[in-house]
């Protein structure tokens, strides 16, 4: 990673703490601030999401909560470090070398929430109904996906699942394909699961019927998870099982082949810096969470004000089930929620707060950036830098010396767009100015 881009990582994290919304109120925690009526809100959401935690919450067709989680952790670390966010642990061990690390273990460990074959359980932030168990054995975690019923063929994803024979008793031989090549021959009674070996992808036979001369086949499609203790996983073979009661713990096969930034599982581990001085190295941990929720009648807290409402349906009432979200008693279809988000409302405390600051957007649509525009190192105008163009530049606060304030700001929504890009992208050095023009949909170059 160059200095700049080790410089920027390290500059961001430190103050990006906040979306707000609206002025008002202010916490010693570091703000970003921006005009909620002007097209900078989603601007400012660009940062958000690459450097902050994000959930979204909404209610699906089947009237389940579904919960998307982007959870991201910045770790100081000596030669090692866990994250154990009570759903799962992560364990990950590593030897440095100047600035690079080389990984010594990769170690997951999560406990599933029931042992009942049929319930549903989470898994590596997934719900799944849990197909079978057999303690300290095997677990099948699964999700159906289809249902099929068909005479000889029948495809999904990559697979194509071909019936070549039949016997009285049911029992099918099938011939699977990934493209065009043939995997291998399977034979299936009814009540078989397969799973297709290196995928997540399990078909479960059901039943055949006839109807004269021709034969109807049923199969389920499933997502599917097949953990047996002391083996690798379908759809993870560089990973070792051990199974414990309920606890599943994954164990990645060679570390050490691993770059300093990778993804396994649902983690991403970014190394952002190793420190001269005392070694620490510090890296950045990307977590998705994607799991459902069916709740009981009544209320249920998610956090940060956001609560869910379920009204049951009985025999006497003519209406479905209903269930409502609200943030801060205000009822929503969908929750995009940024942890630790506050909504502030008077500029003139803002600035004498203790935080440091991210403004977004010029004088004219950003308020506080029109209050220190004097202050600046280059003036934003309407008119300069221009079409397109905008200034990234880091001040001293006019209203305290103890912060700083990182401005974003463009003579227009697209010298704005291309200031935040910039930053995303690592073009700024995090001191001094830098002229930046919007080239494209997602593209910037430096001026």
């Amino acid at each position: 990673m160059s200095a700049p881009s080790k410089l920027i990582a390290l500059f961001i994290l430190t103050v990006l703490c906040t979306l707000t919304i609206s002025y008002g109120m202010v916490v010693d925690d570091p703000l970003i601030v921006v005009n909620s009526e002007k097209v900078d809100k989603t601007y400012a959401e660009l940062l958000m999401d690459k450097y902050y935690t994000k959930r979204s919450i909404e209610v699906n067709s089947d009237n389940d909560i579904v919960v998307n989680e982007n959870i991201i952790y910045n770790v100081p670390a000596l030669d090692e470090f866990e994250i154990n966010d009570g759903k799962g642990k992560l364990l990950v061990e590593f030897t440095k070398s100047g600035e690079s690390v080389t990984y010594k273990n990769f170690e997951y460990e999560e406990e599933i929430e029931s042992d009942d074959e049929g319930d549903e359980v989470t898994f590596m932030g997934k719900t799944y109904k849990l197909i079978e168990y057999d303690e300290d054995e095997k677990i099948v975690l699964g999700n159906k996906v289809e249902d099929i019923d068909t005479t000889e063929e029948f495809s999904y994803d990559i697979y194509t699942f071909k019936i070549i024979g039949k016997d009285s008793t049911g029992e099918v031989l099938v011939s699977v394909y990934e493209g065009t090549d043939r995997i291998e021959n399977v034979k299936m009674y009814p009540d078989d699961t397969y799973f297709v070996s290196g995928s997540t992808v399990s078909i479960y036979y059901d039943e055949y019927l006839e109807s004269g001369d021709t034969a109807y086949f049923f199969f389920e499609i499933y997502d599917s998870l097949e953990f047996e203790d002391g083996k690798s996983i379908s759809g993870y073979s560089d990973f070792d099982t051990e199974i414990d009661g309920q606890t599943i713990t994954l164990e990645y096969d060679n570390p050490k082949s691993l770059s300093e930034n990778f993804g396994l599982l649902n983690y991403k581990v970014n190394l952002v810096d190793v420190n001269g001085e005392d070694l620490t190295a510090f890296f950045t941990v990307t977590q998705n969470l994607n799991y459902e929720y069916d709740m009981d009648e009544g209320t249920k807290y998610f956090g940060n004000n956001i609560f869910a409402v379920k009204l049951e349906n009985d025999e006497e009432d003519d209406w479905d089930d209903e269930l409502y979200l609200y943030k801060n008693n205000k009822k929503y279809d969908k929750i995009v929620d940024y942890q630790g988000s506050v909504q502030l409302v008077d500029q003139d405390e803002l600035l004498s707060a203790s935080s440091d600051l991210i403004l977004i957007g010029g004088p004219v649509s950003n308020k506080v950036t029109e209050s220190i525009q004097n202050s600046l190192n280059i003036e934003v105008t309407n008119d300069y830098p221009g079409e397109g163009k905008g200034v990234i530049q880091t001040i001293t606060n006019p209203n305290n010396a103890e912060s700083t304030i990182l401005v974003l700001a463009g003579s227009d929504r697209e010298g704005t767009k291309a200031c935040v890009l910039a930053l995303n992208q690592g073009l700024y050095s995090g001191t001094g100015a830098l002229t930046v023009k919007l080239t494209g949909e997602d593209s910037v170059s430096v001026i």
